[in-house]
């Protein structure tokens, strides 16, 4: 499905079925201070990568991945299952060097036969932020937001787009920035650190390049960089991906070599 097409079929909603929708990501007291406008532009943006149908379709993922740090390629294999299971799979030189899953209430990580049972509070809530970012961020965002803002238009990197300001029930916050034509997440500016125990710093991820898995669009192309310093951070790309693939066993269950 290409870009144009997506355009296509946006079109314009009343503003109640749109309140409803976005009730549906939500809490009910964050949805009460929204806008009929907020409400009508994340509609659309549901739309644009899919529609909630074939959104609630999608149960589980099987993804490979390439990640650029800094010079340093990490091949990753990556399983997915709603509502926020997650599995990462590091890999070097065709052996499994590290894994790090968050199981749906807790999580674990590390090398085989090494893992760790109780990561620090840092890792852990990184972990299960990933994990819940299952159709993506701003969605996720907005399913456990206390609050969100729609702060209006503005141009980045050549682009006009809205920005949406939500903070989660955990304090998280993070402004996140749709397309004004194509109603696609281009890009999501937050304060963290890149890896537990560094500093914060104010990282951009920018999403390009969607393709369809399943009729849903997603990024298959990523960069995070410094905004202070325009530091390019990581680059990602989403290599192939596969919607609800029959999985045998547990992928997420602890292992018994984990303490």
């Amino acid at each position: 499905m290409s870009l144009s097409s997506i355009q296509e079929k946006i079109f314009s909603l009343s503003w109640e079925p749109a309140l409803i929708l976005l009730a549906a990501f939500v809490g009910a007291e964050a949805t009460a201070a929204q806008t009929p406008e907020l409400a009508r532009i994340v509609a659309r943006h549901v739309t644009a990568i899919g529609g909630q149908k074939r959104l609630d379709s999608i149960q589980s993922f099987q993804m490979s991945a390439i990640v650029n740090e800094r010079g340093t390629l990490h091949p990753l294999f990556i399983d997915r299952r709603r509502p926020n299971l997650l599995r990462v799979r590091m890999m070097h030189g065709g052996d499994l060097v590290f894994t790090e899953v968050y199981t749906g209430s807790g999580s674990w990580e590390g090398a085989p036969g090494k893992e760790n049972c109780a990561p620090d509070s840092g890792a852990r809530n990184a972990t299960r932020r990933a994990a819940e970012e299952f159709d993506d961020p701003l969605l996720a965002a907005l399913s456990h937001a206390a609050t969100a803002q729609l702060k209006g238009r503005v141009r980045l990197g050549g682009q006009d787009l809205y920005q949406i300001d939500v903070t989660q029930t955990d304090g998280n916050q993070g402004s996140y920035f749709l397309d004004s034509h194509s109603f696609l997440l281009n890009r999501v500016r937050n304060h963290r650190p890149m890896h537990p125990g560094e500093p914060s710093r104010l990282v951009e991820l920018v999403l390009d390049d969607y393709r369809p898995l399943s009729g849903v669009l997603f990024a298959f192309r990523s960069i995070e960089r410094d905004v202070e310093t325009g530091e390019p951070l990581t680059v990602g790309l989403l290599l192939w991906g596969e919607a609800n693939v029959p999985v045998t066993g547990d992928p997420y269950a602890i292992p018994a070599t984990c303490h």
